[in-house]
């Protein structure tokens, strides 16, 4: 496991850096720079679009080439563009080249996901369990990274976030290399190719989810600074919300999904999920947005890891790193699109209810749409014969 440890610090590290400039650049990029939150959308949206595509190529390379070397490229790729970031005030302050770095930040970030899960799926004997352990480590992140990065820019000035990014991934790219390279060997209890029907409805359901978790940042950021007047640190600590619910219910969490299987987790998680952020509607004050943040974080307690896990559990050894690069290749298309409508839907409604209610139809279709697609075949999702080896 020592490989899953190892990547799950890696997790933490880049979410800490990574996560503030995610969360945090609708904002940069509307208050200081100038731009309009449909044009920050457009942004974001065409960032994560060329990400998604980039990711399933990573995937095969990295099947290829190595997963390690994939880790350690993305963590310098990074490093270095944070580093620009902190060097130039040139490049930082201008609406044109600013955005073009951060695109670099958000197609290194995704490239390394397809290795980095393969690694963890090559390292654990059950998938669900090092992907649930990975899932904290991202959260720590997730969650401590954008309420130090609230603190960070108080009074507007995002210099010390971008700082903080080059410490944190240059600290990442140093421990990238004590990796140990996996083989992909062993067998499958299901073996399906990328083609398979099963990937794509798997793939296409991530999909509309995250078109859901992509609200996080144009829709959320926006919602609660612009309409519900909420400051920065007010803001940090909804995000820290989330990540402390998953260091204190991931494990609980892992121990009923076990249980239930994945696909009851899928679809549990999947509508708490949706559910959770469609509270933020009828809420105007930090509380409420945390409640709501408390709810739709168990959601994807359950989900996310049950997405990974039958994803691994259904590639053949040789292709783990194609798959799962096609996965979080309809992830990221997910997170494209979702800035987007975000983008759309509050240039054209403040309401709140029509807001939310737009930007979360879609977490619904998607558990609609797996539970049509697997009902009859929630075996296959469901009962893979894990063994708990760890």
């Amino acid at each position: 496991m020592k490989n899953v440890e190892t990547v799950t610090i890696l997790s933490t590290l880049r979410g800490l850096g990574y996560s503030s400039i995610w969360i945090y650049s609708a904002l940069y990029l509307r208050t200081n720079l100038g731009l309009s939150i449909l044009q920050d959308g457009l942004i974001i949206t065409a960032g994560s679009a060329v990400a998604a595509g980039l990711q399933i190529y990573a995937g095969i390379l990295a099947d290829r080439f190595g997963y390690k070397r994939f880790v350690v490229l993305s963590m310098a790729i990074s490093a270095i563009l944070f580093a620009v970031l902190v060097s130039s005030p040139t490049i930082r302050q201008s609406p044109l080249l600013y955005p073009i770095v951060f695109v670099g930040l958000m197609i290194s970030n995704a490239s390394q996901a397809p290795a980095a899960n393969a690694i963890v799926s090559e390292s654990s004997a059950v998938k669900l369990r090092g992907f649930s352990i990975l899932r904290i480590g991202n959260n720590i992140g997730w969650g401590i990274g954008p309420a130090l990065g609230g603190f960070l820019i108080f009074g507007g000035d995002f210099f010390y976030l971008f700082l903080f990014g080059l410490v944190t991934a240059s600290a990442g790219f140093l421990l990238s290399l004590t990796l140990k390279e996996v083989s992909s060997t062993g067998t499958r209890t299901v073996e399906l190719n990328a083609a398979n029907r099963m990937l794509i409805v798997l793939s296409f359901v991530a999909l509309l989810l995250f078109i859901v978790q992509a609200q996080e940042t144009i829709t959320l950021s926006n919602y609660a600074k612009i309409i519900r007047h909420l400051n920065f640190n007010e803001i940090g600590l909804i995000y820290l919300t989330n990540g402390i619910v998953v260091i204190a219910a991931q494990g609980l969490v892992y121990k009923i999904s076990r249980k239930i299987g994945n696909y009851l987790s899928f679809i549990i998680g999947g509508i708490l999920y949706s559910f959770g952020f469609f509270l933020y509607a009828f809420f105007s004050a930090l509380p409420g947005f945390i409640f709501a943040t408390v709810i739709l974080t168990m959601g994807e307690n359950f989900t996310f890891p049950a997405g990974y896990a039958m994803v691994s559990l259904v590639s053949k050894p040789e292709n783990i790193g194609r798959n799962m690069g096609t996965y979080n290749a309809f992830i990221s298309a997910g997170r494209a699109i979702g800035p987007l409508i975000g983008g759309a839907v509050l240039s054209f409604t403040t309401n709140s209810y029509e807001l939310w209610g737009l930007t979360t139809v879609w977490g619904f279709i998607s558990v609609m749409v797996f539970m049509a697609a697997f009902w009859k075949k929630s075996h296959v999702a469901d009962q893979f014969p894990e063994t708990a080896t760890h």
